[in-house]
């Protein structure tokens, strides 16, 4: 009984570790890409941002770094995207490089909150929510619940030398097969519209599985986009671009040859 105790306590203790380190991480990120944002304000860096996502025509680069939440009704498996193009100086770069170590840091304590305890990160996933509320007034987050992981961990798109053409398109790339039970299949099905004739068909076929038949769940992988870069020594490069594609401006003012994606 006394081991025990003293197991809690010590559990106890390291999750409060791990809170805190969490918090400070997300602080730290938080900063980074607000001097980040402000830097490419202040000097009147070269940028182009797509309109998508009710941007607006006075949007920023802040507005989108800052794209951290759920929002409502928001699909757990969809992401806002945001194309664009800035062009940034070698300072700069610096500071992009950061968030995204910065990002990896904050990715790798979730994870290993989540491994160790489930159940108390979604108590800490409450708590960001309550306390970034207030934090962040030029957010309109009074309708977010919840911190939307796959938008903070992803990095900041960075090419090290300057593009001559970017073409943006959409590329989708095959399928994702993830093995479940007949029960979750069951519970899958039942979240659906049941009344619907392809799906009352396929909950009688389960209904004549045995238990512990092997099932797979096949999905067609959500469309990314792509940016296809061209530089001048006619080399190539071919990147997914869900944020603002950063290059070094090498003291030009224009931006290089591009689409508009659909």
């Amino acid at each position: 009984m006394f081991r025990s105790r003293v197991n809690f306590a010590t559990q106890v203790d390291n999750g409060i570790k791990m809170e805190g380190q969490l918090f400070k991480q997300f602080e730290i990120l938080r900063d980074s890409m607000r001097d980040f944002s402000n830097m490419l304000t202040n000097e009147r860096s070269t940028i182009w941002l797509a309109n998508w996502n009710n941007l607006g025509a006075n949007a920023s680069i802040e507005d989108i770094l800052f794209d951290l939440w759920y929002q409502d009704d928001q699909d757990g498996r969809e992401t806002r995207m945001y194309p664009g193009l800035v062009g940034i100086t070698p300072h700069q770069i610096t500071y992009a490089n950061e968030i995204n170590l910065a990002k990896d840091r904050f990715r790798k304590t979730v994870q290993k909150i989540k491994a160790d305890d489930s159940v108390f990160w979604r108590e800490i996933q409450g708590k960001l929510a309550r306390r970034y509320k207030t934090l962040n007034d030029q957010l309109a987050t009074e309708g977010l619940s919840r911190i939307h992981l796959k938008q903070v961990f992803r990095h900041l798109p960075l090419v090290v030398s300057r593009p001559d053409k970017v073409g943006f398109s959409w590329y989708t790339s095959g399928r994702s097969i993830q093995k479940i039970t007949t029960s979750e299949a069951y519970d899958l099905l039942c979240k659906l519209n049941t009344e619907s004739t392809h799906v009352q068909i396929q909950l009688e076929r389960l209904a004549g599985l045995p238990s512990n038949e092997p099932l797979a769940r096949v999905q067609k992988q959500a469309p990314v986009l792509r940016a296809n870069i061209v530089f001048a020594n006619k080399q190539r490069r071919s990147l997914n671009v869900s944020l603002p594609l950063l290059f070094p401006n090498e003291g030009q003012i224009d931006l290089p040859d591009f689409n508009i994606p659909p």
